[in-house]
């Protein structure tokens, strides 16, 4: 594997590593802080939620729920008769 080889392969595998924490919108700095502290801050991006329950923080792939949502988008739409 030659070096730029390499920096591409580990690019790919951060690249699909990242997350989006959503959480309640008044704890979007202690979470962010979290996550500094943790040195994740490259992998994870904190987003506030109003649908995000009390004291819970659900962790989403927006690629791949965006990839899902093109290819879903994609698909011709067939009406029975």
């Amino acid at each position: 594997m030659t070096p730029d080889e390499m920096t591409r392969f580990f690019a790919q595998i951060i690249g699909d590593a990242k997350r989006t924490v959503l959480c309640e919108p008044h704890r979007v700095d202690e979470i962010r802080g979290a996550v500094d502290r943790m040195g994740a801050a490259g992998i994870l991006t904190v987003k506030a939620s109003r649908v995000c329950p009390e004291g819970k923080l659900l962790v989403i792939d927006e690629q791949a729920m965006e990839a899902s949502y093109h290819q879903a988008a994609s698909k011709p739409i067939r009406f029975r008769r």
